[in-house]
Formats: C-alpha cells, sequence, structure tokens
C-alpha cells in the first residue's frame, strides 16, 4: 500500500515539476515571440511576470516546493545561532590577509624575475 502511495506521489510530483516548467516556458514564448500582438513592453513583462509567479506558486505545491520550504525555515533558524564576529575582529582579520596577500605577491615577483632571468641566461647561448 505505501508503494502505491509513494508511486502517486512520484507522478504527481513529477507532473508538477513539469506543468510549473511548461508555464515558464510558455510565459517567455509569449514574452519573445509575442503571439498576442502586445505591442508595448509593458504588458509583455506583465504576462511574463504572472507567469513566472502562477509557476512558482504550482511548484511550491509540489513536494520539491514543499521540501524547499522547510529547508529555507530550518536555514533561517541556524542563521540565527550563527556567532558574527564583532567589527574589531572583522577590521583585524581583514588586514592580516591583505599582509599575506602583500607577501605572497612580492614573493611570486621574486620567483618570476629569477625565473625571467633563468631564462635569458639560457637564450643568450
Amino acid at each position: 500500500m505505501s508503494k502505491n502511495i509513494e508511486s502517486k506521489s512520484s507522478t504527481s510530483l513529477s507532473l508538477e515539476l513539469i506543468v510549473s516548467s511548461l508555464i515558464v516556458v510558455g510565459s517567455l514564448v509569449l514574452y519573445y515571440f509575442d503571439p498576442l500582438q502586445l505591442n508595448t513592453v509593458l504588458y509583455k513583462v506583465l504576462v511574463l511576470l504572472l507567469g513566472l509567479v502562477i509557476a512558482i506558486f504550482v511548484f511550491l505545491r509540489s513536494a520539491h516546493g514543499s521540501r524547499l520550504i522547510v529547508f529555507l525555515r530550518e536555514t533561517k533558524i541556524e542563521l540565527r545561532k550563527v556567532v558574527w564576529p564583532t567589527k574589531d575582529e572583522t577590521i583585524k582579520t581583514t588586514g592580516m590577509i591583505m599582509i599575506a596577500v602583500f607577501v605572497v605577491a612580492i614573493f611570486l615577483w621574486i620567483v618570476d624575475a629569477f625565473f625571467t632571468w633563468a631564462v635569458q641566461q639560457i637564450t643568450n647561448f
């Protein structure tokens, strides 16, 4: 019985995703090919936005959409738990990184100059 429910769920899931994708494609076709002969860009953009809103609504009604909503809620909860660095810590860390980048740049410049000199010495023979 549970397999029957899962197969129905996956079928409707596929159907909702296909319908959502077709709505997006249809909206884009209406925007670019303009079969409705909408002369102003405003009407074309409104038709496109309406199609995208409907497609998002259909997608959110699917199983993938509900999992996305749960994921976003959990992400919001986890972001509240993050310990953000203070301004002083951020400035110190940024300064250390800038110094490290400068030191590595100087090192690479010296290595490049050495290899340039070595190639010139080899090719002068």
